[in-house]
């Protein structure tokens, strides 16, 4: 649904990590015999495939080979994970900090906290019900042994528009985020953008920001060039206006 080329058109590039190997990305795909908390086995078969198709990877694109996607960070696990935060103490919504070993756990919810994460987990685990019903019904009977065509189909029907916006956001957060959150597994998102992890408290050196992620691919000519210009113009009449108390 979304090529993995489009989609980290949109993505910062941190430094150079290290390279996970394919056979990683393969074991961790083999997701499909874990268990979970929230959802059955077949709700959770939709939710993988699902947002395989919005981020795809080797598996489910041969122009993502190499690359992991959604099935390989596992990002029904995430969502799992935080449908079920609250069944657990302490809750696994927030984990400590601010870095190293303290990270990897997660820290109590005040009564407040708890509250309001009730009221959002709720409703979250309502339109889980009802967005893999939807999509079930919309595939004849089940979304999981619809083609790829079909399923992107109907992913992006106006049906299921709301239901795709949970899931777009989902599979970036279990994509891309810290792992103690269940997703990310093997650190595979963070390897694709060359995301090094925590590196705290020792940081980044100035080389690293400055150099991290190469070149700046601005090309300052033409369109681009007259903006840069226009904003460059721009900005030293606001500090010319300021330093005449204007």
């Amino acid at each position: 649904m979304l090529s993995r080329r489009d989609f980290l058109k949109g993505i910062s590039l941190l430094p150079l990590a290290r390279l996970v190997p394919m056979p990683v990305w393969e074991t961790a795909a083999q997701a499909a015999a874990e268990t979970f908390t929230f959802f059955t086995a077949h709700q959770a078969a939709v939710v993988r495939e699902a947002t395989a198709r919005i981020i795809p990877g080797p598996l489910d694109d041969p122009l993502e080979t190499g690359h992991p996607g959604a099935r390989e960070a596992n990002v029904v696990r995430f969502v799992d994970v935080l449908l079920s935060a609250l069944d657990h103490q302490p809750e696994q919504i927030f984990g400590g900090g601010p870095y190293g070993a303290a990270m990897n756990q997660f820290v109590p919810l005040s009564v407040q906290q708890r509250r309001g994460w009730q009221q959002r987990i709720t409703a979250l685990k309502k339109a889980y019900r009802d967005g893999i019903a939807q999509l079930d019904a919309a595939a004849g009977g089940d979304f999981t042994t619809a083609s790829q065509m079909d399923q992107d189909q109907i992913l992006m029907s106006g049906d299921v528009a709301d239901f795709l916006d949970i899931l777009y956001t989902h599979a970036i957060e279990g994509t891309y985020s810290h792992p103690l959150y269940g997703g990310n597994a093997n650190e595979s998102g963070w390897t694709e953008i060359k995301f090094p992890g925590d590196s705290q408290p020792r940081g980044y050196t100035a080389a690293e920001v400055g150099n991290g992620d190469g070149p700046d691919p601005v090309d300052p000519t033409g369109v681009v060039g007259m903006v840069l210009g226009s904003l460059t113009t721009s900005a030293r009449a606001r500090a010319a206006a300021s330093r005449h108390g204007r």
